[in-house]
C-alpha cells in the first residue's frame, strides 16, 4: 500500500493535533479543523489505511486514532517543520546562562534546570571527566503533567528509572554524538515504555564534556523541544570559553 501525499497530509494533521490536545483524533475532528478538501467518509477509509500500515493504532476506549512509534519517526525525519526560537527565546537562554557563569558542573546543572523550565519535561546534563560521567537530572515532577505518566504503574516505572543514576547514564553515554532523537520502542527496555529521549552533544575546545536532552512522551513537541536543545547546547559551549576566559557573550544573532 502506498503512502500517498493525502495519506501523507492526514498523519501530519493527527500527529499535530494528538501532540497538542492528547486525546485521539477522529475523522470528524479533523475535517473540522484541518482544510482537507475531502470528506469524513474518505478521511475515515485513509486513517484505516494508515492503521492498516502500522501508523496510527486504535485505542479500544475510543473511536479516534493515535499515532505509533512509527508515525513519530516519520514525523520526526520527514514532516515537521522547522521551529525558529525567536529573539526573546534566544535571549533568554544566552542570558541565563551568562548569569550563572560559574565553575563548570554548576554551570551544567543550571543549564538542565533552564532547559526543564523551558520545555515543561524531566531534562539532565551529563558531565564527563577522566574517572567517570556526572549526570544531573531536573524536573523529575514535571513529567507528571503529562497524562502518559498518570497511571501509578507509569509513574513508578518512571521515578525508578531515574533513581537509577548509573543505569539510566550508561544509556546515555551509549548515544550517538549530535543530536540524536529515539521514540518509544527505539529505547531499550531500560527506559520507560512510551517514553522520546532527546538529546544533543556539548564541547570544550573540540572535546566532548557531555550530553545535554530531556525524557517525556513520544507525544512530544519534537521540533520545538530539538531547536532549543540545539541552541541551548551551542551556547553551553560558547559559555565555556568564557569561563575559560576565550570570548565575550555571544552575540543576539546565534
Amino acid at each position: 500500500m502506498e503512502l500517498t501525499e493525502r495519506k501523507l497530509k492526514i498523519l501530519q494533521a493527527i500527529i499535530t493535533d494528538f501532540i497538542r490536545n492528547a486525546e485521539p483524533v477522529g475523522s470528524r475532528t479533523l475535517s473540522k479543523m484541518f482544510d482537507m478538501g475531502i470528506s469524513p467518509a474518505t478521511i475515515r477509509n485513509e486513517m484505516a489505511d494508515l492503521e492498516e500500515m502500522g501508523y496510527l493504532y486504535h485505542p479500544h476506549t475510543s473511536s479516534g486514532r493515535v499515532p505509533s512509534d512509527k508515525a513519530y519517526r516519520l514525523y520526526v525525519n520527514n514532516l515537521m517543520d522547522r521551529y525558529e526560537l525567536d529573539l526573546a527565546e534566544k535571549q533568554r537562554i544566552r542570558r541565563e546562562l551568562h548569569l550563572h557563569l560559574e565553575e563548570l558542573e554548576r554551570t551544567v546543572r543550571h543549564a538542565s534546570e533552564l532547559l526543564s523550565e523551558i520545555t515543561n519535561l524531566t531534562s539532565f546534563a551529563t558531565l564527563e571527566d577522566v574517572r567517570d560521567m556526572n549526570l544531573f537530572l531536573q524536573g523529575m515532577t514535571r513529567i507528571f503533567a503529562h497524562p502518559e505518566y498518570n497511571t501509578i504503574e507509569q509513574a513508578r516505572n518512571f521515578l525508578e528509572m531515574v533513581d537509577n543514576r548509573e543505569t539510566f547514564a550508561d544509556e546515555l553515554a551509549e548515544r550517538d554524538e549530535g543530536l540524536t532523537i529515539t521514540i518509544g520502542g527505539e529505547n531499550s527496555n531500560r527506559i520507560v515504555a512510551g517514553s522520546s529521549i532527546i538529546t544533543a552533544t556539548y564541547h570544550v575546545d573540540g572535546r566532548r564534556v557531555g550530553k545535554l536532552g530531556v525524557i517525556g512522551p513520544t507525544r512530544m513537541r519534537y521540533s520545538e523541544i530539538t531547536s532549543v536543545i540545539e541552541y541551548m547546547s551551542n551556547n553551553l559551549e560558547k559559555t565555556f570559553k568564557m569561563l575559560e576566559g576565550g570570548s565575550a557573550e555571544p552575540d543576539d544573532e546565534n
